[in-house]
């Protein structure tokens, strides 16, 4: 008796496990990047978007890793626990190719953007209209390379299925022709 009980309890809980370690849907999570989360706003794909944040067209293959624990090698690629986490907390690990640059003239005006090269004399970057910007250091009040993401955390804002989703959808995107 004990055990059909056992079996019984295994078979009415089996299916809510199923769906609960169910996979994304590539579909939704595409539709909830480009809708609700207004991805696109920084991000490009596939020639589509902004490009203000890192370019996600290549996302989803896998990368080596160079180093341990989670985001080793400085990179959400290819791994979907830290593409979650980039979306949860994107504070938590940022890509030195990924951060932010902030500048100030010295007529107080404040930029910020994605850098593309820095050196001793110039600054370069694109700015959040997605404008090429270019300065000499000697021009500037300040420069400095921001530590925290200007990516907002989904934290709260997406529900852990829509989460997944998005990873789902982001594991999909292997470049153009791959």
């Amino acid at each position: 008796m004990r055990s059909i009980l056992i079996v019984t309890c295994i078979l009415t809980l089996l299916p809510a496990l199923v769906l609960a370690q169910s996979p994304g849907d590539v579909s939704r999570g595409k539709t909830i990047f480009e809708g609700k989360g207004e991805c696109l706003s920084c991000h490009r794909v596939n020639g589509n978007g902004s490009r203000t944040g890192p370019d996600l067209s290549d996302i989803g293959v896998p990368r080596p890793a160079a180093g341990v624990g989670p985001g080793a090698g400085g990179t959400a690629a290819g791994n979907p626990k830290n593409l979650e986490l980039a979306i949860l907390d994107p504070d938590a690990e940022i890509a030195i190719a990924n951060r932010s640059v902030r500048i100030v003239t010295k007529d107080g005006t404040t930029l910020t953007g994605r850098p593309l090269n820095h050196d001793n004399f110039t600054v370069q970057f694109i700015d959040s209209q997605g404008k090429l910007r270019s300065f000499m250091k000697s021009d500037l009040r300040e420069f400095a390379i921001l530590t925290k993401s200007t990516m907002p955390s989904y934290k709260g804002k997406l529900n852990d299925q829509e989460v997944t989703d998005v990873v789902a959808y982001l594991m999909s995107l292997k470049g153009a022709g791959k």
